[in-house]
């Protein structure tokens, strides 16, 4: 698998023409926006397998602004999917390919990870039965009393 190590967009000395060609801005109100350049960094770093922090220290922010960024344009969070999706692929198949040439380890993984396997078969994927029982909260013994003596009466 070839890592690439330095995924920070450098900026230009040229000025910008036309679209905005910086990764991110920030507003007057002092809310960072990340724009089509920025998007790409999150989408190759996350692709590259980066942790968000690094993610957003590449594009200037701190990972609590980056988080902000994230709930505030669904583009952001979008490109960080597809940036982990297209890792996911890209392991999944390489796990894929050692199986098929026999690594028994990558092919026990897969069977675990993909499709429920344990050491014992297949997991069973029935839903499960959940009670849930709820209780009064604490009581004097005066109240206890009249509830005991209330059932009594109506029971």
């Amino acid at each position: 698998m070839e890592h690439i190590m330095n995924n920070v967009v450098e900026p230009s000395s040229e000025p910008p023409t036309g679209e905005i060609a910086l990764p991110t801005t920030r507003g007057h109100d002092g809310m960072v926006t990340v724009h089509a350049p920025g998007l790409e960094v999150i989408r190759t770093m996350a692709r590259n397998g980066h942790p968000v922090t690094s993610i957003a220290a590449a594009l200037g922010m701190s990972a609590r602004v980056m988080r902000e960024c994230r709930k505030r344009q669904p583009e952001v969070e979008a490109a960080f999917a597809e940036g982990l999706g297209g890792l996911e692929h890209e392991l999944v198949h390489t796990l894929l390919e050692a199986a098929r040439k026999g690594q028994v380890a990558a092919a026990m993984f897969l069977l675990k990870c993909r499709h429920g396997y344990r050491e014992t078969g297949q997991a069973d994927s029935a839903p499960t039965v959940a009670v849930q029982i709820n209780l009064p909260g604490a009581m004097d013994e005066r109240s206890y009393a009249k509830m005991i003596e209330a059932e009594a009466v109506h029971g």
